[in-house]
Order: structure tokens, then sequence, then C-alpha cells
């Protein structure tokens, strides 16, 4: 279905309405017009009349001061004819015929470029402008005095010109009336589509949570969404009104006085808490008005909950590859290797090492360098949970398995790697009873979820982690032979810092400028690199590279928080004592034997923590930075009871 043409009544009481009725039908295809012999007050009647009567009509049409008054008094858009240029050509050669002397009465203006015109006819002419019907009377009356015999105007002009013994030439022809049509059929278009985005941008803002309310530069309510008149109890009759008197609480009069937003803004309306936004409104640099917006923060909070449950870093993936493993030494340099070349398999890779080396960013670089880059990477700690949730975790559970077991049963961490990697960190710390179920996933591919018969086939590739020595824990039975060496297919040990120092200016480099960076002070990094890394090369670092990591940590928030003008060996003395109290500079030889060194001074630490926290195990651990079990394991492999401490009195 077409659009519909617009509608254009034109209006005229003088001769100029036959020639309208003339050039209505050659502009048919432009727009649909009807004819008036009516003007001013009758043609206004008319108008409302009609419309009242439910017709349609999207502009007006007239000349002279006719057209003047409808266009200042009736609600649809008026098009005054004005004389082209062809048409004036037209009566003027019409005019000539009559008389060598020619006068041109006009409604407000003259008519423009009669000057050429009067040379090339060879004629006199004398042009008078009009406002009123008294004053069209008058010039006709002049110019008649003056010897004039013909007069060229709009209709009303040419009847007093008759009627005052003149002859009479209308200037206005078919191409004035066909422009002024079609300028009506235009502005019409225009307004309808303006109309159509107005209910457009309306059945919007209906529909919205948030209240807006769009105001003029006198603060006058230009529209009110149904949301905020909800919100403030009122209806449409608020149109018009000042928003002050209205909503005075969310008066707009500060940014219509300043012209600058006001953005995010929390405010009490009642009972209600609001987030704000107070907005102006220009038009081509000139403020026109303002818009506010407003929200009850509640909904936000909500909304700020969901994107953060929607965007949270998603699980089983791996973020590290193996190029991210920093360090040039030889060492390093054969774990990255041997790493890449393993990525290319699918057999299973023991990774081994002290706690702290990077045994996980490893197993994730094996995983992005593999073909299951694409799948899950799926990581569990075997020593962070007590054997019977571990075994729900691991093997997942059927409905009523056990009190408290989810309705409907769940998968397990097994069953969720499934097409990617399984990560084992700390494997040694699986217990006896569930290294034979462990064994049969890694022999069978197959899982037994608890309380089912039916295995459920996997296709996993695993990757087990662990900072134990495996084979002595096997000949002292604590750890299975067929698992080891199930798990031990693809070894891979990464040294300890302490063996390979040169990689420490490298880490701790990398380290410091991510840290700075978090901490908004990158700037800081040439100076804190210099104050700082050549005391961390003489340290054997106990803790590895996550020792190395908090320790690097302190000197960004010194440099960041701290005054990096003023930091000196003293602050770093400070942040860093164990560095320091190793004794030994830059260039220092290492002690004779670096590991009964790191254990006596590990196990000092641990006696120390438990005697400070009153034996309590749990407040130990906090003070070293450790996990409770990582403490309880600590304290076990030698068979150690736990340090008391003193009593009181004593």
């Amino acid at each position: 279905m077409g659009e519909r043409r617009p509608v254009v009544w034109a209006f005229s009481t003088s001769r100029l309405r036959h020639v309208l009725e003339s050039v209505a039908p050659l502009v048919a295809d432009v727009a649909e017009v009807r004819v008036f012999a009516k003007g001013f007050e009758e043609a206004i009647r008319t108008v409302r009349e009609l419309r009242a009567a439910g017709e349609e009509v999207d502009a007006l049409v007239a000349a002279g001061s006719n057209g003047a008054y409808l266009r200042d008094h009736a609600d649809v858009p008026v098009v005054v004819v004005g004389a082209s240029t062809v048409d004036a050509l037209q009566a003027l050669v019409q005019a000539r015929r009559l008389s060598r002397r020619i006068g041109v009465v006009n409604f407000r203006r003259a008519v423009a470029g009669l000057e050429g015109i009067r040379e090339l006819l060879d004629v006199s002419i004398e042009q008078r402008p009009y406002v009123t019907p008294e004053e069209a009377r008058a010039r006709v009356a002049d110019l008649a005095a003056e010897g004039i015999e013909v007069i060229v105007g709009p209709g009303p002009v040419c009847d007093l010109a008759e009627q005052a013994g003149l002859k009479a030439v209308l200037l206005y022809g078919p191409d004035s009336l066909a422009e002024a049509i079609q300028r009506a059929a235009d502005i019409a278009r225009i307004a309808r589509a303006e109309e159509a985005r107005r209910e457009h941008v309306s059945r919007i803002l209906d529909h919205l949570d948030e209240g807006v309310v769009a105001v003029d530069e006198e603060e006058r309510i230009q529209s009110m969404n149904p949301a905020l008149q909800r919100t403030l109890g009122v209806g449409p009759e608020v149109l018009g009104r000042r928003l002050s008197t209205v909503a005075p609480g969310l008066s707009l009069a500060r940014v219509l006085g300043g012209g600058t937003a006001e953005l995010d803004r929390v405010q009490r309306l009642g009972e209600r808490t609001l987030v704000v936004n107070r907005v102006p409104l220009r038009a081509h640099g000139v403020l026109r008005g303002a818009v506010l917006t407003c929200r009850e923060a509640g909904s936000i909070q909500q909304v700020e909950r969901n994107l953060r449950s929607q965007h949270r870093p998603r699980a089983f993936v791996a973020r590290y590859e193996l190029a991210s493993i920093t360090g040039d030494s030889p060492a390093i340099r054969r774990v990255r290797a041997l790493a890449e070349r393993y990525a290319r398999t699918e057999a299973t890779v023991l990774v081994t090492g002290e706690s702290g080396t990077g045994k996980e960013m490893v197993a994730q670089g094996i995983h992005r360098a593999s073909r299951r880059r694409g799948q899950p990477f799926v990581a569990v700690n075997c020593a962070a949970f007590p054997e019977a949730l571990l075994e729900a975790e691991l093997f997942g559970h059927e409905e009523g398995a056990f009190t408290g077991a989810r309705r409907g049963g769940r998968a397990g961490l097994i069953e969720a790697a499934h097409l990617g990697t399984l990560f084992l960190d700390e494997v040694g710390d699986v217990p006896l009873t569930l290294q034979s179920r462990l064994l049969r996933v890694l022999q069978e591919r197959q899982v037994l979820r608890l309380g089912s018969n039916e295995p459920t086939p996997v296709d996993v590739r695993v990757v087990a982690a662990t900072h134990r020595d495996l084979r002595r824990e096997v000949a002292r039975g604590a750890f299975r032979d067929d698992l080891y060496y199930r798990l031990n297919i693809l070894p891979l040990h990464i040294p300890p810092l302490r063996e390979r120092p040169g990689d420490v200016a490298a880490i701790a480099g990398e380290l410091l400028k991510r840290a700075l960076v978090r901490h908004g002070a990158a700037g800081a990094y040439g100076r804190a690199r210099a104050l700082a890394l050549p005391r961390l090369d003489g340290y054997a670092w106990p803790g590895n590279v996550r020792e190395l990591e908090n320790v690097v940590e302190r000197v960004a928030v010194l440099f960041a928080h701290g005054g990096p003008g003023d930091a000196g060996q003293e602050d770093l003395r400070a942040l860093m004592p164990e560095v320091f109290e190793a004794g030994r500079g830059p260039g220092a030889a290492a002690p004779p034997d670096l590991r009964a060194a790191r254990a006596a001074s590990e196990r000092a630490a641990i006696d120390e923590a438990v005697r400070a926290s009153g034996g309590n195990l749990a407040e130990a651990a906090r003070r070293l930075g450790v996990g409770r079990s990582t403490l309880y394991r600590k304290i076990r492999p030698s068979g150690r009871k736990a340090p008391t401490a003193p009593r009181p009195g004593r």
C-alpha cells in the first residue's frame, strides 16, 4: 500500500481562484488539491469546521494578505504564493500590449529583477508594495493619479484597479501556483515524517523502564514518558508546566542556566533512591532545552550483578601460552622446548617442581599449543579438597548418591574436561583410596559417577603436576606405583629459581612492569627496576616465582603510593627483609648447600608462625601466606609435631 498523497487546500476570493482550479488537475500526482472561494476569517472558520468533521489536510495555499492572515491564524502549515520570474515576465509582456506605463503592486515586497525587463520591453514600471487591503487601495489610487493605465498584481489588487477604471493583469500564473502547491506537498511530507519520528520515539520512551522528561529553554515540560509519570504519580496534564513546579527535586534549572551536563547523580526522591542524568539540548550551538533521565538505584545494581555474572572470565579456559614463560637460561629453554614437543602428542605429561615454579602455567601452555586448544582446560587442585569432596568433584554423582547430592545429579570435573585437557595439580596429594579410581580413568578413559553403575566415556588429555618426589612416595607406600607409571609417561621437571639465577632479572622486570601498570605508576618502571633488581639476584628464592612476585608487588606499591622520588635502600630493606637478611649482595657467592639452607629457613619460619599464633595452624597458615593444607603437608613429611606456644607464666 503506497503512501497517501498530501492534501492541500487552496483559498482565494479573487480571480486567482480560477487559475488555482485550472492548475489543480495538473499537479494531481503531487498532491490532492481542493480550492475554496473563501478568505481571511471565513477561510479559517472553514478549515476548523472541516477538520472537526474528520477531514484531513496537510497544508494550505493562499496569496498576498490572505495568505499572510492564514499563516498567522491557522494551525496547519501555510504556503504563501510568490510570483515566479516566468509569471512576472509573462504578466509584464501582457501589460505592455495595453500600455507603456505599468504599475506593479505586490504584497509586502517589490518584485525582484524588473530593471532588466524595463529596458527589454521599453516600458516605464512603477512598483508599490502593500501590506493591508487599505494600503493596496491607496497604492492603486496613487498610481492612477500619476497617469498609470495598467496595474499588475495579485487578484485583490486587480479587482481594485478595475474598480478605479484601470486595466489589470494578474501577477500570478500557473507556474507560481504549481510551485506553491509543490512546496506545500514537500512541507506536508516533511511534517508527516517528523510526526512519524516523534511517534516512534514516543513509543520507545513509553516502553523504557528508565524515567525520561524533556523540557524547553523555559523548563516547560515537552514530554514525559509513563515510567517517570508513575514515579511522580502524575499524568499527561503536566505537559506545558515547569518541571520545577511538578518535581522540585528533579529540577533542570541549573543545567539550563549553566549549560553543563550532570551525570550519574544519586539523590533521594521520597522513598526512592534514584541515579539521575541531566543533559542540555542544543541546536546549532544554541541551548534549546534539556532532558533528564533517572532510574532506581536498585535496578542499576541488579543490572551490574547480571553483567558481572554474564561477563565474568570463562571457566575452564587456559590463559597462558608457552611464550609467556619468561627466562632465557638454558634450563628454562629446555623446559619450553620439551613442552612444545609434548604439546604435539596426546600422551600424559607429569610436571614436577617445587611450589611456585609455574607448573600450572606450563600445563596451560601445553594445552594452548595442542590440538585441543579450543576445548576446555579444567584444573583441579587435588590438595584443596577433603577426600569425600574431591571424589564428588572429580567423578560427579547421581541424584541421591549421598546426603545433599544435587537433584538430577551432577557431572564431575573429569567429564567437564571432555575433548580438552584435565590438569591434576598436586596429584601427589590424592588419597590412596581415590588413586585406583583415577587409574581407571587413565586406563579405560571412562568415568563412573558416584551412585551410578553406568560408566561415561571421556576423551581427555591429562597433565598432572606435583611438588613431591613420587618415586619416594611410591617407595614408602603413599602412592600407587601403577598410577605413577601411568602419569610419568612424558616427564617435565621445572628447575627452581635458585638453579637459574640468570632468569631472576627478566622475570622480576616483567612482573614489576605489570604491577606498576596495575597500580597506575607505569612511569616509575625505570627507577624502580634500577633500585630493586640488583638486590634480587643474590637471593635463593625458596618460594620461587611466587615469592618473587610477592616481593615485586611490594616494590610496585612503594613506587605507586609511597613517594617514588624518595624511595631508597632503607625503604627496600623494610619491604623485603628476607632479601637483605640473606646477607648476600649482588655477585656474592651462594652458600654451599642451598637446599639445606632453604629447608632450615622454612622450618624456622613455620615454627615462629605457629608459636606466634598460639598453636592455631589456620592462623599460622594465614601469617605465612599459604593454604592450611600446604602447611599441614610441610609439617607432616618430617614427622614433626606442630610446635606449641609457650604456656603463660613459664
